[in-house]
C-alpha cells in the first residue's frame, strides 16, 4: 500500500482549499514599516540592522514596489529596490520577483504568505513573506546544496529517497507599520 503519495495529495488538496478568498495582497500590505533584521550564521553570532520597508503600489493591480533600506553600521546604508509583478491578470497566486538586475524569481502566494525557493551559487535559498494583523514577517533560509544528505525508506515494493540540505544562514525580521 503506497499511503505517502496518496497523504501528500490530500494534504495539497486541503491547503489549495484555503487559497482562494482570504487574500490581503496587495491593498493591506501597502504602507509604511519599520524592524530589526537578525542575521544567523552557523558558528558565528548573530547580527542585526535596523531597516525600513516601504510597499507601493506601481501600476494598479499589476506591479508593487518592494523598498527595504538597510541602516548597517558595519556596512553602511543599503538600499533593495524590488518590484512584485502578478504573473497574469487576475492570477492572485503566482508572482514574479524582479530585483531589477536581470535575476527575476518566481513566488506563490498561499494563505497571506509569499513563498519563494531558488538556487544561487550553489546555496539554496527558501524564504516566506507573510503578513498578520499590521505587521509584516520576512524569513529566508540559506543552506550549501552540494553533498546532500541522502536517506531512503521502503513502503512496500517502493523506496523513497529524501536529500536533506542542512541550512547554514537564517535572516528574519518583524516589520510593524509605522504611525
Amino acid at each position: 500500500m503506497v499511503r505517502l503519495p496518496f497523504l501528500s495529495l490530500v494534504f495539497l488538496a486541503l491547503c489549495m482549499e484555503n487559497v482562494h478568498g482570504q487574500s490581503s495582497f496587495p491593498y493591506q500590505w501597502i504602507g509604511e514599516y519599520e524592524g530589526e533584521m537578525i542575521i544567523a550564521s552557523a558558528g558565528r553570532p548573530n547580527d542585526t540592522v535596523p531597516l525600513d520597508f516601504q510597499l507601493l503600489e506601481i501600476v494598479p493591480d499589476s506591479i508593487w514596489s518592494y523598498v527595504m533600506n538597510y541602516h548597517s553600521v558595519k556596512w553602511g546604508e543599503i538600499t533593495k529596490d524590488y518590484r512584485y509583478v502578478r504573473a497574469k491578470k487576475g492570477d492572485d497566486i503566482n508572482f514574479i520577483f524582479d530585483e531589477q538586475n536581470g535575476i527575476v524569481m518566481e513566488l506563490t502566494f498561499m494563505n497571506d504568505c509569499f513563498y519563494g525557493m531558488y538556487e544561487v551559487s550553489d546555496m539554496i535559498f527558501i524564504n516566506s513573506f507573510r503578513k498578520q494583523g499590521d505587521t509584516l514577517f520576512f524569513e529566508l533560509f540559506a543552506g550549501p546544496s552540494s553533498n546532500p544528505k541522502i536517506t531512503s525508506a521502503t513502503e512496500g515494493d517502493e523506496v523513497f529517497e529524501a536529500k536533506s540540505y542542512k541550512p547554514t544562514l537564517v535572516q528574519s525580521v518583524v516589520l510593524r507599520r509605522k504611525q
